[in-house]
C-alpha cells in the first residue's frame, strides 16, 4: 500500500501547494462531525459508506487517519500551506481531543484481544480487524479481504478457544473410550453446527462434551477445564495452533498445526 504524494486536502500546481475543492470539503466535514461528537472510527465508516477515498491505492478510512488529519496544523496554515480551516477552529479540535485524553485511566487489557491476530474470516480466510465497538465486552470485526462485519462477544470467543485446546490437548495425551453421553453430546453439537442459530447454546454444549470427555480419561495427570485465557493456555495455542476462523454466526474455528510438517489443518494452498 503506498502513502499518498501530498497532504489530503491539497495538490501541487505551477509548482505550488493548493487547496484541492473536493478533499478540502471532506477536511470541513470531518471537523464539523468531529465537534459534533462523532467519534473518529465513526467519522471514518461514514468516509467509506459515502465512497469518500483517502488515496487512490488506499482508499479507505481509519481511526488513526482520521484522527492524524485532525491533529495537523498545516491545515489551519502552518508550515506555509494554504488554510482550509480557520486557525481558532483547529485550536477548539485540539482542545476537544485533549479533553477526551486526559485524565483517562489506562484501559485494562482484555483477554480476547491476545486473540486478535490470530483471527481469520471464516468465509474467505482473511484476516479480521478490530473496527466501532459498541459494547466494551464484545469485539466488532472487519474482513480485510471480502469486507465481512461481524461481532463475537469475548467471553464466546475465549470459551470456545479453549475448549477446543482442551480437547486437541486431550485427544493427543492419552486415547479414552467415549461413553454414551460423550457420543449423544458429540452428536448434538454437530447438528447445532449444522443450523448454527444460537451459537450460546452450542458454546454450552461444547463444555459439556468436553467436561464428559474427560470423565473418561484416567484420573491421574488430568486437569479440570477452565475457559480462561491466560498465559500458559496463550503458550500452548501459538504452540499448537495457527490461526482462528470466526462466522457470521459466531462459530468459532480453531485451525490446529500438523503434527508433522508444521502446516495448519485448513490452512491455505
Amino acid at each position: 500500500m503506498k502513502n499518498r504524494k501530498f497532504l489530503y486536502g491539497y495538490c501541487l500546481r505551477n509548482g505550488r501547494m493548493t487547496i484541492q475543492p473536493q478533499e478540502a470539503d471532506t477536511v470541513r466535514n470531518i471537523v464539523t462531525l468531529y465537534m459534533e461528537g462523532v467519534s473518529f472510527q465513526k467519522i471514518a465508516e461514514t468516509l467509506d459508506n459515502q465512497h469518500i477515498p483517502y488515496s487512490e491505492d488506499a482508499p479507505l478510512w481509519n481511526k488513526h487517519k482520521v484522527k492524524r488529519l485532525l491533529e495537523n496544523p498545516r491545515y489551519a496554515g502552518a508550515d506555509g500551506y494554504p488554510a482550509i480551516i480557520e486557525t481558532a477552529v483547529h485550536d477548539a479540535v485540539q482542545e476537544k481531543i485533549r479533553s477526551k485524553t486526559s485524565g483517562q485511566k489506562k484501559r485494562e487489557i482484555r483477554p480476547a484481544l491476545w486473540l486478535k491476530p490470530y483471527l481469520r474470516c471464516e468465509d474467505c480466510g482473511g484476516p479480521l480487524i478490530r473496527i466501532g465497538e459498541t459494547e466494551s465486552d464484545t469485539l466488532g470485526l472487519r474482513c480485510q479481504r471480502c469486507g465481512n462485519r461481524l461481532t463475537i462477544r469475548d467471553d464466546d470467543l475465549i470459551a470456545q478457544t479453549v475448549v477446543q485446546l482442551a480437547v486437541h490437548a486431550s485427544e493427543a495425551e492419552k486415547p479414552y473410550t467415549p461413553s454414551e453421553e460423550v457420543i449423544r453430546l458429540t452428536n448434538a453439537v454437530n447438528r447445532g453446527l449444522e443450523q448454527p442459530k444460537h451459537p450460546e447454546e452450542i458454546t454450552e454444549l461444547i463444555l459439556k462434551g468436553i467436561s464428559a470427555r474427560y470423565d473418561c480419561c484416567p484420573s491421574e495427570g488430568t486437569r479440570p477445564l477452565t475457559a480462561n485465557l491466560n498465559g500458559n493456555t496463550l503458550k500452548r495455542f501459538s504452540e499448537a495452533a495457527s490461526h482462528i476462523t470466526v462466522s457470521k454466526d459466531g462459530i468459532v474455528t480453531v485451525c490446529f498445526l500438523e503434527e508433522k510438517g508444521g502446516e495448519a489443518d485448513g490452512a491455505e494452498d
